[in-house]
């Protein structure tokens, strides 16, 4: 497992900046301190998780442009709105395209931003589309944010494929409600960065860290590197 936090534990470089969940200098305690958990109403609760799942978002996107040179990111079905805006927030000049599977509630385009509809297609249709499309160069690293929340009895289809199509390499964000080792499983066959997943409120904390009840969502992001020019760091 490749290890995105360094040698010694602790937040990734970009991951730490302007995050109150961690301290970014001197020795950190074990046990990561969160905000107190929302009002228990189901609107409150879908507001927090929201909130929540923005801020994983923010974290992989800032280390994606910061720490592995990132500059095009594929929002694909993302469930929360505002990815493109904190894209370009941590990189002006990064490329943001949505895509909308099919059987999604459709997309939250931005302005600015291309979208390619996924109706009446598969995955493996979509991503043909995606790499002939001239929306996104192949031969340079990509981040695909595929962050939809899928169970145990569906994982995602179409992650050998999109590994093959990174030949610059790239980066694929998942989050499920399915167990650890078969949220992890279904990153394959792309290697999971440390801590592998981890609940969504506190990545790239593992789940032994913190000292919270976590939203049930666990969450990573797995490397795919660059195909046949050796190896470089990130990329």
């Amino acid at each position: 497992m490749t290890n995105a936090r360094g040698p010694e534990t602790g937040p990734l470089t970009a991951v730490s900046r302007g995050r109150e969940s961690a301290s970014a200098t001197g020795h950190r305690s074990r046990l990561v301190p969160l905000r107190p958990c929302a009002e228990e109403s189901p609107h409150a609760l879908q507001t927090e998780h929201t909130r929540l799942h923005q801020a994983f978002l923010g974290r992989v996107i800032d280390y994606l442009c910061a720490d592995a040179g990132v500059r095009q990111f594929v929002d694909w079905g993302c469930p929360v709105p505002g990815t493109a805006e904190r894209v370009r927030d941590a990189c002006s000049g990064a490329s943001v395209v949505h895509v909308a599977p099919h059987g999604t509630a459709g997309v939250l385009s931005t302005a600015g931003a291309a979208v390619l509809s996924g109706e009446g297609s598969g995955v493996d249709a979509l991503l043909r589309r995606l790499g002939t499309s001239g929306l996104v160069d192949f031969d340079e690293p990509v981040a695909v944010l595929m962050t939809r929340p899928f169970t145990a009895g569906d994982p995602p289809t179409g992650t050998d494929a999109l590994h093959a199509l990174m030949r610059g390499g790239g980066y694929l964000a998942l989050a499920s409600t399915a167990p650890h080792a078969v949220a992890e499983r279904a990153f394959l066959p792309f290697q999971p960065l440390e801590p592998g997943v981890a609940d969504i409120a506190w990545w790239p904390y593992p789940d032994e860290d913190v000292s919270d009840k976590g939203t049930g969502i666990v969450a990573g992001l797995g490397r795919a590197p660059v195909q046949g020019r050796g190896t470089r760091r990130w990329r």
